[in-house]
């Protein structure tokens, strides 16, 4: 499996410089028939620093694309709390499986397509809770919401927090301070999503518009455009 690799990157927002770093290749043989083996570090990284309503948000985030698929982490400080946000996404949205936390408490979430182009699947659960499923209406939810696009009536229960108290931010407001970064727009090959997807397009977004809506979520920043 070849990942792709880019260079770390240099931020302008922070002035912090990142270097590509390549021990070698390291060999061992032990014995006739015994592995070989080559370790390399390097991945898309960046940081950025930005100042919110409640306070400077300082990020880092790393990816790893391989072919359709992409494995995201995002780490984040703000007002001293920590925000992890991890997200590993198979076929260019097909299955997208996610992790938020803070406070020592997690949301984690599982999206899936069904055999309806225009329902969704979600399963959510916190902490070590029950995992509950959902039905998603695709076009209600970039419309109206996440509550209001819960099929069956089921609205009231689902819950994207739990014990987790994040910090209070929108992702409009992450849009507003981060948005026109250089920096960010190259760690995205220049493919950042304006979450204005056209009526064509609503239905191949709403995952991005499901966990950009979680609170605490730092996904907002990270999706490609369509």
């Amino acid at each position: 499996m070849a990942l792709e690799r880019r260079d770390f990157i240099k931020t302008t927002t922070t002035g912090l410089a990142f270097g590509l770093v390549k021990p070698g290749m390291a060999y061992l043989r032990t014995s006739p028939g015994a592995a070989s083996g080559e370790f390399e570090g390097g991945t898309g990284s960046l940081r950025l620093e930005g100042q919110l309503k409640a306070g400077v948000l300082k990020l880092e985030a790393r990816d790893f694309v391989n072919g359709k698929d992409q494995a995201l982490i995002i780490q984040g400080e703000l007002n001293s709390i920590n925000l992890y946000c991890a997200m590993f996404n198979y076929n260019e949205d097909v299955t997208i499986f996610s992790v938020l936390r803070d406070h020592g408490h997690s949301t984690t979430l599982v999206l899936s397509n069904t055999d309806d182009l225009k329902v969704g699947r979600l399963v959510v659960w916190n902490d070590a809770t029950a995992p509950e499923t959902f039905g998603i209406d695709k076009e209600k939810l970039i419309d109206k919401g996440i509550k209001s696009s819960i099929l069956d009536g089921r609205g009231d229960a689902l819950d994207l927090l739990g014990k987790r108290r994040p910090p209070d931010f929108t992702p409009q407001e992450l849009e507003a301070v981060f948005g026109s970064s250089a920096a960010l727009l190259e760690f995205m090959r220049g493919r950042k999503s304006t979450h204005h997807p056209a009526p064509s397009e609503k239905l191949k977004v709403w995952a991005c518009e499901l966990l950009s809506g979680v609170p605490g979520s730092l996904f907002t920043l990270f999706w490609e455009a369509y």
